[in-house]
């Protein structure tokens, strides 16, 4: 039988797509306490409930600013994680199904088709959270995709940088690597 490997997109699939201290320097924030302020407007923004315009003008009121420009977007510069995608290419092959399962939102997800036409050549299926309108480490998130997917919690293996959603996912029965950047690692638990 087939197995269902979920591939979170940030730090796993593409690497270095962190934007909140350049977002912080160019303003002359302290980052601990702007990274603490924005993670209230976080969940919100990757559920799809917030467009990144209401972010910044709250980051206007709230900083004394003016933003007259995209910030997640001028500031998203990811590389591709070259190494994996030759790795879900032969999971693939075996007759796996390999599907993104991302928290995101729309200005970087559209982005990502623009500059990296290798994940959509390369992924069976992709759920961005603000699509969805639920993100890790939710249940929902996983039981969606799974659904979809027409697979058990126990046929999933989910690949993720974070550790909370590590410990989400690994709480459903869900087979779980946490990413680090070690792609022979990642190997070993892709069993290629």
């Amino acid at each position: 039988m087939s197995k269902l490997y979920i591939f979170d997109m940030g730090e796993v699939v593409l690497l270095g797509v962190k934007t909140l201290n350049q977002m912080a320097a160019q303003y002359g924030l302290d980052y601990d306490s702007f990274r603490a302020d924005y993670g209230l407007y976080d969940k919100p923004l990757m559920d799809g409930y917030m467009e990144p315009d209401n972010y910044y003008r709250h980051m206007e009121k709230k900083y004394g600013i003016k933003i007259d420009e995209d910030l997640f977007l001028k500031y998203f510069n990811p590389s591709l994680n070259e190494e994996l995608i030759l790795m879900v290419q032969k999971l693939r092959k075996r007759g796996d199904r390999a599907v993104i399962g991302s928290n995101t939102f729309a200005p970087h997800w559209e982005v990502i088709f623009e500059r990296f036409k290798e994940i959509p050549e390369n992924f069976d299926a992709l759920y961005a959270s603000h699509l969805m309108h639920i993100s890790k480490p939710e249940e929902a998130f996983w039981r969606i995709i799974c659904e979809k997917e027409r697979k058990s919690y126990i046929d999933t293996f989910f690949i993720d940088d974070r550790q909370d959603n590590i410990s989400a996912a690994r709480g459903l029965g869900i087979n779980v690597h946490r990413y680090l950047g070690d792609n022979r690692e990642l190997a070993k638990f892709l069993e290629i």
